[in-house]
């Protein structure tokens, strides 16, 4: 099982071709949180074609990868409400939870190692992820160090441009796959406690709302820092 959780997760998160859209509103004492992750067609062919295991009942690959992934996130003593949510076709789950502190559920999913990720305090949040603290991510997620994704991601693919590493995965997955990967995007919605009053990388879109989007493939490079700081008044 803890195998097959790995290959469904390296597909699910970054092979697949998924527009992923994450919303947080933030409280004075926690907040909540929704994912609606949209999951290109060929990307879910690939996972089947790929993959050496069959899925349980009438459950897909990338049922159960989302069930386990929910189960995670349930786990932690700062998260309740966790509710999973489908289309029935595998290509969009949407995962919405409340949780009390979001430092500390990163802490719980990372088994208590360090965290330069996220931080978050009483009129600032600030998201930081590069080459140099991706290990931090592979804790949270730790099917990142799995010797079957890393080909395709940072620590293989960390200096290659977007145009080599196209190349490289029409090479892997047929001419379709640069096509399907450059539709994939993640945004992070973020809703704040106080009226914004400042933000650097991200965009404000209201008086206590932003937006930082980024297209996947950067992700998979890491050659620059995936990085925003926002701030708020205290109420």
């Amino acid at each position: 099982m803890k195998r097959l959780f790995l290959i469904l997760s390296i597909t699910f998160f970054l092979l697949a071709s998924c527009s992923v859209t994450q919303s947080f509103t933030l409280s004075n004492n926690g907040g909540s949180s929704s994912s609606d992750i949209k999951v290109d067609q060929f990307f879910l062919d690939v996972l089947e074609d790929f993959s050496d295991f069959t899925p349980q009942g009438d459950y897909s690959l990338m049922d159960e990868a989302m069930l386990n992934f929910s189960d995670r996130l349930s786990a932690s003593s700062s998260s309740s409400n966790v509710i999973l949510r489908t289309d029935g076709k595998s290509t969009r789950y949407i995962i919405s939870l409340d949780f009390t502190s979001l430092e500390k559920l990163v802490t719980d999913l990372n088994g208590g190692k360090g965290n330069t990720i996220l931080s978050i305090t009483d009129n600032k949040m600030t998201l930081n992820l590069s080459y140099d603290n991706y290990e931090e991510l592979e804790s949270v997620i730790p099917f990142l160090s799995d010797s079957n994704f890393e080909v395709y991601g940072p620590r293989y693919s960390y200096g290659m441009s977007e145009e080599e590493y196209m190349d490289m995965i029409s090479f892997l997955l047929g001419e379709e796959g640069p096509e399907a990967l450059s539709k994939s995007y993640v945004s992070i919605e973020i809703e704040t406690p106080g009226d914004i009053t400042s933000v650097k990388g991200a965009m404000k879109t209201g008086s206590r709302k932003a937006v930082y989007s980024f297209p996947v493939v950067d992700f998979l490079t890491l050659n620059k820092p995936l990085t925003f700081t926002i701030q708020w008044k205290n109420d």
